[in-house]
């Protein structure tokens, strides 16, 4: 049996950053993926008489430690029929080779029309990741491919099969017996295991894996990629138990936090020319519900509390330390952090690694030195804060003192204030723990992560990131609170632009935006493009029960609006299901026919003016086994004119309200509303009728499209929950 390390060290020893092909396909064979049989022939005899036992027709390569690109350097020669043509092309090979030439490698022709590809590379964030895509010459032309972080499971590897835009070809296809899926499946899962067990290898390239006209599926052709740097490892430098005192404590140190009793502000100010109050006048107009503790020794008082010299001063060790004095005093104020015991704390100053500047970055390495060694929880630098609406707890200057069920963790401070405004000024959507945390010195997304899965108060996790300091941390954490917890993520730097700005902003690495999407489509996290989206999305898991399935009943009017309805539902896997006899039976019942169009979308006005046939309709959407979700398109063109000054909207709304809950409650229902004209008079109902629908429970969107995308996104989740127990 083949001792993997052994070869590994052995390919070391000889300082090759590569395997060779032979090498490499042993390596691939021991982890259960298919390799071509071959064997190494060192004399033209010996290679016609291998072809001979392996049957013409052959393919001859080039071998050697020391030869790449073999098609480009004429070492490859296939097809090759006969003894005389097997010699010949020896003979051209050891030529061609010179002095890289060890021998040559013989193997059978496999015929196959379909060639796919296979591959592990090692993402600087999440460790080895796993490729499958088209192979053969289409593989860097078309980009047709799939990734998974690994560990996977099975179904993941099965599903990975189906996302390539070339899954047909794995059915039977032109007169070829379909793929032998479970040898491609035990190929990706191979590859993941091979990955986690040997951080050495940096990088595995199967390409052609052809599918042969049986079925069968063979790697012909593979390289393996050393790491000369795999000795650095992935998370820190810890052992498990030390690890797992960390997270414990940075628990504790965060819980501190999000519950301070105390409060000490390193560099309180009164408020400037401007008006900003600074931290400490932002944590005091809000209302802070503990002590608080201005640090100045410029001043006496600050808002009428009593200021204090230095952290020394203090009369007690508090619960979280905000700095926020120039960057060049930072490091003075954590290490006096140290020395008095405040282990938690919030740096807003800037200027650090995201500036790019020398002094800055060296600053940041400074400060990270004292902080670990110090044993300090920093949240921050260059970060807005906390905002905790129950204690009273703000670090910017206005937010909403209403709490919820939603928890908000944020790479950036002014995305954390517009998103908690928007979310709550338009949608009425509570907060219960908002946290931006910038550079990430000490604490970074994976610990609030870790910290909110086990926070009673939190039923939804959104966040906005930008990069990752422990990326396999982060995706295990992930996979196992968005079981329990829906995760919602606003993803910044999914284009290479983006990125850019990712690193200009937090000094932060973005990642590759194809292993980002196979992150969200392995947890099964939802991934949000806006900060309209994100509020819009957590409003829905908020309100709707869980789905059961994709089956959705959309109540309109207009028969151009149940067209663009049919094509957003398709775009986004919402099934719009032809109604049954039985089932369009009874509508007919209740509908008048006359302008009306009874199907799916049901176009039919006359509900929205008869609310006999509202109910209803209702009531059969509700017993209905053939619906899983209903949406309900309001038009407050139409109703505004039905009575005079617009008040009929009011009253349908309250309708809705009421009879919506009453019948349809045990089914996820949204409302959306559209405006066709330009009157204000006509717009300044919508938020009246947003109120009342949204203190029913239900989530209520402009534009029919909005609605569609909310319910989509909740369907997939659970749909993701489903199929992954």
């Amino acid at each position: 049996m083949l001792n993997v390390a052994e070869l590994l060290d052995c390919v070391k020893k000889e300082e090759r950053a590569s395997l060779t092909e032979a090498e490499s396909k042993i390596l691939l064979s021991a982890y259960g993926i298919p390799v071509v049989e071959e064997a190494i022939v060192t004399e033209e005899d010996d290679a016609a008489s291998q072809a001979q036992k392996i049957g013409f027709p052959v393919v001859l390569k080039g071998h050697g430690a020391r030869l790449t690109h073999k098609t480009e350097r004429g070492l490859v020669k296939v097809n090759l029929r006969s003894d005389f043509e097997v010699i010949q092309a020896y003979r051209q090979i050891k030529e061609a080779a010179g002095e890289d030439w060890e021998g040559c490698l013989i193997q059978p022709l496999i015929e196959g029309k379909r060639e796919f590809a296979a591959g592990l590379v090692r993402d600087p964030q999440f460790g080895p990741t796993v490729m499958f895509g088209l192979g053969g010459v289409f593989t860097e032309a078309l980009g047709d491919a799939t990734f998974r972080i690994a560990p996977f499971s099975e179904t993941q590897a099965e599903v990975m099969l189906d996302e390539i835009k070339s899954s047909k070809l794995l059915g039977a296809f032109r007169g070829e017996e379909k793929a032998d899926r479970d040898a491609l499946k035990q190929t990706l899962l191979g590859l993941a295991r091979l990955g986690l067990e040997h951080p050495e290898i940096k990088e595995v390239d199967i390409n052609p894996l052809i599918v042969t006209p049986d079925g069968k599926v063979k790697a012909v052709d593979a390289l393996v990629v050393l790491d000369e740097n795999a000795d650095a490892p992935i998370g820190p430098a810890l052992s498990e138990e030390e690890q797992e005192q960390w997270i414990q404590e940075t628990r504790q140190a965060l819980h501190r936090a999000f519950n301070a009793e105390s409060v000490a502000v390193v560099g309180a100010t009164k408020p400037n020319i401007s008006g900003f109050a600074g931290m400490f006048g932002c944590m005091h107009l809000f209302g802070f519900k503990g002590r608080l503790y201005p640090i100045n020794p410029k001043l006496d008082e600050i808002y009428g509390h009593k200021a204090y010299p230095n952290l020394t001063a203090l009369p007690e060790k508090v619960d979280l330390v905000i700095v926020s004095v120039p960057a060049q005093v930072v490091p003075g104020v954590l290490r006096e952090c140290v020395a008095t015991g405040n282990k938690t704390i919030h740096i807003f100053t800037a200027g650090f690694k995201e500036s790019g500047e020398e002094e800055g970055v060296r600053l940041q390495k400074e400060m990270k030195q004292i902080a670990v060694e110090g044993g300090l929880r920093v949240i921050g630098p260059n970060c807005m804060g906390f905002y905790v609406p129950n204690r009273r707890m703000l670090t910017w200057q206005k937010a909403s003192k209403k709490s919820g069920p939603i928890a908000l963790i944020s790479q950036s401070g002014g995305n954390a204030q517009e998103i908690t405004h928007y979310a709550t000024g338009r949608y009425g959507i509570g907060f219960n723990k908002v946290v931006s945390y910038g550079n990430a010195l000490t604490v970074e997304s994976a610990d609030f992560l870790d910290y909110l899965a086990g926070d009673d108060e939190t039923e939804i996790i959104t966040m906005y990131l930008e990069g990752l300091k422990n990326g396999r941390r982060f995706l295990k954490l992930a996979e196992e609170t968005n079981k329990k917890k829906p995760i919602l993520i606003y993803k910044g730097g999914l284009s290479e632009t983006g990125a850019q700005a990712v690193s200009s902003h937090t000094g932060a690495l973005a990642g590759g935006p194809k292993i980002w999407h196979s992150f969200f489509r392995q947890t099964g996290c939802v991934l949000v493009e806006s900060v309209e989206e994100l509020a819009e999305v957590a409003m829905a898991f908020h309100y709707l029960p869980e789905t059961k399935g994709p089956r959705t009943a959309v109540l309109g009017y207009g028969g151009g609006a149940g067209v663009s309805v049919a094509d957003n539902c398709a775009k986004l896997n919402l099934a719009l299901p032809d109604f049954s006899e039985d089932l369009l039976g009874k509508l007919r019942e209740i509908i008048p026919p006359a302008g009306t169009i009874i199907r799916n979308p049901i176009d039919a006005m006359i509900a929205y003016f008869d609310f006999d046939v509202m109910g209803k309709i209702f009531k059969l959407m509700a017993e209905s086994d053939e619906i899983d979700n209903v949406l309900m398109s309001i038009p407050l063109d139409w109703l505004f004119n039905k009575e005079e000054g617009g008040g009929y909207i009011e009253t349908l709304t309250r309708y809705v309200a009421e009879e919506g809950v009453r019948h349809l409650g045990c089914k996820p229902f949204i409302a959306t509303w559209r405006q066709y004209m330009p009157s204000g008079k006509i717009r300044s109902w919508a938020p009246v009728m947003e109120k009342i629908l949204l203190d029913a429970g239900i989530p209520v969107y402009e534009g029919m499209a909005r609605g569609i995308n909310a319910m989509a996104k909740v369907t997939a989740y659970y749909d993701f929950h489903a199929k992954n127990k």
